[in-house]
């Protein structure tokens, strides 16, 4: 009994590793799971995104409307003259109504030419009325234009100035991508809720596989414990036999070589359950370690024909239901590209505060339109990207049909695993019961001197094996429901019926 105790306590540090342990049934595993998995924390979130995103959506159908204000300073007031012109149209002017008023001048000019004196009536002063005459004509025409045309100079742009605008634009018709787009982000939020529930089955799939296989190993530890007490108990004996010369030594050294591999195996077990036991509280979100608090019933039954599981598994398994979603999406994105090919139809309007600022043409106080836009030709690129867009959706049907069918294969083979397991955990009853009877015959004979140790404990590692086997094939059989829930899309429905199997 000294030897076995430094064991244990190696067994029972590795088993501990100075973590918080917490015991638990699946059933709240499970729940501790859904509720702290930091992996179904950022799946809600991406799910909560999509919905935003798919509300965003409806603003698109919805008039824009934004204000636009700016306040500034110019190193000078920029100006626009163009009294050049202006100049140039009174000059113009002037000569032609001159003309107009040439024989008007003739008879003026005759008048004061006659009335002068014969000795001054000469070619250089007739020269001198004329030009008086018609300057004094030209300055009364073009005084008149000059009072009649204002000038053509004006500020454009003041030294402070500033604007304030109401800008609005109302969609009429975009080629259908606004409809598409919100149909697009609906898909998406779809997807992403899909993928959410693919990750939870997944979790779960993952983390009930590893409480099984944790129950398990508890009850393998605790065959081995038993083992180890029953071989040490025989060491002993034979070493004592052999002390006093009533045995070879050969007795002795297969007792201490069986005594060796169970306490390997215990330990093997040990750290299996301490990883188990670690992996389980990660997922779960928690520090320290989670220990399975059930024991591992009988392999369950399976209710109904392979057709009917195959038939679950197309209408509800999850990773089917996600790629469904994914192709969805593909299939809107089509349609979003379609509207590249046509118009882009909308109505307009913009009102400017600064009624000063708003002083021409340029620059009114209001004005509304309609807009349309079509893009002719952009290089091809916008019928290669419809042709991606294609080319997604028919990938991710081909995914899908690739999954339906590994899924149904896979089904078929888990029942047939799950109704072999329970085949064989029935039949290693009898052989289970047979070697735990000649163990205890082999003991009798040993109390009474007709048995030696070594056979003792053989007799018990046999009925140790078959224990062990029995449990392995229970362990199988909770393992390939376990998939086949999973495939079906029903991974909830595990714990109702391992409960139910250990009442």
């Amino acid at each position: 009994m000294r030897r076995i105790r430094p064991a244990l306590t190696l067994i029972a540090g590795l088993a501990g590793i100075g973590q918080a342990q917490e015991a638990m049934t699946l059933s709240q595993a499970l729940s501790r799971l859904e509720q702290g998995n930091n992996s179904l924390k950022a799946s809600g979130a991406k799910v909560e995104t999509a919905h935003e995103a798919h509300k965003a959506s409806y603003g698109n159908f919805m008039p824009l409307v934004k204000v636009e204000a700016s306040a500034f300073h110019l190193d000078r007031e920029i100006d626009m003259d163009l009294n050049a012109i202006r100049s140039g149209m009174i000059d113009m002017q002037t000569y032609n109504m001159m003309q107009f008023k040439s024989s008007e001048m003739q008879s003026v000019i005759q008048k004061q030419y006659g009335a002068l004196p014969s000795a001054y009536q000469t070619s250089e002063n007739l020269a001198k009325i004329t030009s008086t005459v018609q300057s004094a004509y030209q300055t009364n025409v073009n005084q008149a234009l000059q009072a009649e045309l204002p000038s053509f100079s004006s500020t454009f742009a003041e030294q402070n100035d500033w604007e304030a605008s109401v800008i609005a634009y109302q969609p009429l018709f975009h080629g259908g991508k606004i409809l598409a787009a919100e149909r697009i982000t609906a898909a998406r939020e779809r997807a992403a809720s899909a993928d959410r529930e693919k990750q939870k089955a997944d979790l779960t799939r993952d983390f009930t596989r590893l409480y099984v296989q944790g129950t398990l190993l508890k009850q393998s530890i605790s065959l081995r414990q038993q083992a180890i007490t029953s071989i040490t108990r025989h060491r002993d004996q034979a070493k004592k036999i052999v002390d006093v010369g009533m045995a070879d030594r050969a007795a002795l050294l297969r007792a201490e070589m069986a005594l060796a591999e169970a306490r390997t195996a215990l330990s093997d077990d040990s750290a299996k359950l301490q990883s188990v036991r670690l992996t389980l509280a990660q997922m779960a979100g928690e520090d320290g370690s989670l220990d399975p608090l059930d024991s591992l019933p009988p392999p369950p039954r399976l209710s109904g024909t392979p057709d009917d599981h195959e038939r679950q598994v197309a209408e509800h398994n999850p990773l089917l239901s996600s790629l469904s979603a994914q192709q969805d999406v593909a299939h809107k994105a089509v349609a979003v590209k379609s509207a590249d090919f046509l118009p882009q139809i909308g109505l307009f309007g913009k009102y400017e505060f600064n009624r000063d600022a708003a002083r021409s043409s340029l620059q009114p106080i209001w004005a509304v339109g309609i807009k349309g836009e079509m893009t002719l030709f952009h290089g091809g690129d916008d019928y290669h990207q419809r042709q991606a867009a294609l080319s997604t959706e028919r990938e991710v049907s081909a995914l899908r049909a690739e999954a339906k069918s590994a899924l149904g294969a896979q089904v078929r083979r888990q029942t047939l695993a799950l109704e072999q397991a329970r085949i064989r955990w029935e039949n290693l009853d009898a052989q289970c019961q047979l070697s735990r009877e000649n163990h205890r015959v082999t003991e009798a004979r040993f109390a009474q001197g007709q048995a030696t140790g070594l056979e003792v404990v053989d007799a018990w590692l046999a009925t140790e094996k078959a224990d062990l086997e029995k449990l392995s094939a229970a362990g199988e059989g909770w393992l390939g429901l376990n998939e086949i829930l999973w495939a079906e899309g029903n991974t909830s429905e595990f714990v109702n019926i391992w409960t139910g199997a250990r009442k």
